[in-house]
Formats: structure tokens, sequence, C-alpha cells
């Protein structure tokens, strides 16, 4: 994998939140946060997301 933070909404992890101030969620995870959770991960570890697993095409969740 590269240095480049992988994109969220293409992560089978990934899902949209009810909570208005934390939208963004990682299954894997389990956090909610502002930001895409990928960035939460770099933040925390200093290490680009180890669990992204691209979505099916055609899926939306």
């Amino acid at each position: 994998m590269s240095n480049q933070t992988p994109s969220c909404p293409k992560c089978k992890h990934f899902y949209i939140t009810w909570d208005r101030r934390f939208p963004n969620g990682c299954k894997l995870y389990g956090i909610k946060s502002k930001y895409p959770p990928s960035l939460e991960v770099l933040r925390a570890t200093g290490k680009t997301c180890l669990v992204f697993e691209r979505k099916l095409p055609g899926l939306l969740d």
C-alpha cells in the first residue's frame, strides 16, 4: 500500500452515522469521527489505515 491515506467511502468498513457531530464511522475500528476514520487512525498511530478493503463494484454500503 502507498503512503497515501485510503479513501474511506470506498472501504467496506466505512459507514455514515446518524450523529451530526460525528458523521463518519468505521465498523472495524469501532470509531465515529467528524473526519474520515483513516485520518483519525493516521493521527493516533502515525501510520496509514492497515485494514482498508475496497467495496465490491456497484455496492453502496
